[in-house]
């Protein structure tokens, strides 16, 4: 994930630069003085020949609305902490959505191989031949619960080489097996919720984030309306409208986070599943394994 984690930080840093470069104040004041400097069609009656001479009839360009300025650009506007605020959100989006994609396509990646092991693993005619073909196949929890189980397998061989009673041996081996299998099922669960804790967080945090820049724009706003003491609604709504983008903002941010974790949530309790399953099967023939060879023992004696 160390490449995944190194795209989120370029993509951030290369959003942070084009909103700057496209949102400086110069910009901002350069194209309202276009505005203010456009000039003014006057025409008169007599050269179009509609009124008598004398009367004079000005027209007024309509104002162009198209170039008015963005979400972001009236937050760059109202304040630093309200355009820091909208920043994080956006980056947390992004970030979410990193962390969807890539999540999806492991999850999805690991199934596939999870069950071509699984298959495999019934197919094969021993343990061993299994366990010698091992590097074949692509990485996925089974075969890693596998590689672990049966390293203590063999060590379970030569303890019971060294011991005279067959019994005690068989039920060490099986306890130090079935411990081994948990320990191993663990790290995979470990391994498998990797960045599920960002999905929990962003999901958790973000509408709080939203809410404070929610806050802090309408604090800002009602200044306002106490330095110029007009409480109209032309001067409240662009203020108030400008605060509550931080929340539309945390809640797009939140949202995705929160259906991407119940989502993989599910997948890895469907893989755990999978793994309890292949745990139990993985015990029964080693057992199955070590009564066979008791019973070959004993008719020896």
């Amino acid at each position: 994930m160390g490449m995944n984690l190194r795209r989120v930080v370029t993509g951030l840093v290369l959003l942070g630069f084009m909103l700057v470069a496209g949102l400086t104040p110069s910009r901002a004041r350069a194209a309202t003085e276009s505005k203010v400097n456009a000039p003014v069609a006057v025409t008169t009656a007599a050269e179009k020949g509609e009124l008598a001479k004398g009367d004079v009839v000005t027209s007024v360009q309509t104002t162009d609305t198209s170039g008015e300025p963005g979400v972001l650009s009236r937050a760059w506007h109202s304040g630093f902490v309200v355009f820091s605020t909208l920043l994080l959100l956006i980056g947390s989006s992004i970030a979410c959505w990193v962390i969807i994609v890539t999540k999806w396509k492991e999850m999805s990646k690991i199934n596939s191989s999870n069950e071509a092991f699984i298959k495999s693993f019934w197919e094969s005619r021993s343990l061993n031949d299994l366990n010698s073909r091992l590097q074949e196949y692509q990485y996925s929890p089974s075969r890693e619960v596998f590689r672990s189980g049966y390293a203590e397998l063999a060590r379970s061989n030569q303890m019971r080489e060294q011991t005279s009673s067959n019994e005690i041996a068989i039920g060490a081996a099986m306890d130090n097996l079935n411990r081994t299998l948990q320990k191993a099922k663990i790290l995979e669960r470990k391994r498998l919720e990797v960045n599920l804790n960002w999905l929990a967080i962003i999901a958790s945090v973000s509408p709080f984030v939203g809410l404070f820049g929610t806050v802090w724009g309408i604090m800002n706003s009602f200044e306002g309306i106490a330095r110029s003491g007009s409480a109209s609604l032309a001067a409240v709504a662009p203020g108030i409208a400008e605060a509550l983008t931080s929340t539309a903002f945390g809640l797009a941010a939140a949202i995705p986070a929160v259906i991407g974790y119940n989502m993989f949530n599910g997948k890895l309790r469907f893989q755990m599943m999978s793994i309890d399953g292949f745990c139990a099967d993985f015990l029964n023939i080693v057992e199955r394994y070590l009564v066979t060879e008791k019973t070959k023992g004993a008719e020896k004696a």
